[in-house]
């Protein structure tokens, strides 16, 4: 996957649904526009699931835990 801003692919994706929302769009486009936005809300889940993980630990006891679970 290659290196993105989630900002930038969720504004991506609030482009596309603007898109699809207009009543004069052609069925084609439509379609073309939801594989697009499909695939860019996979990579946005893949990216947030990559950093949730790296916000994960494991106590001194072995234990995962969130990062901020010490707060």
């Amino acid at each position: 996957m290659d290196s993105f801003k989630l900002e930038d692919k969720f504004k991506s994706i609030e482009d596309i649904l603007k898109e699809l929302e207009k009543d004069d769009i052609a069925i084609e486009d439509a379609l073309e526009l939801y594989a697009k936005g499909k695939v860019a809300i996979e990579e946005c889940k893949s990216k947030i699931d990559m950093v949730e993980k790296e916000v994960l630990k494991i106590n001194p006891s072995g234990e995962v835990t969130s990062f901020d679970a010490d707060f």
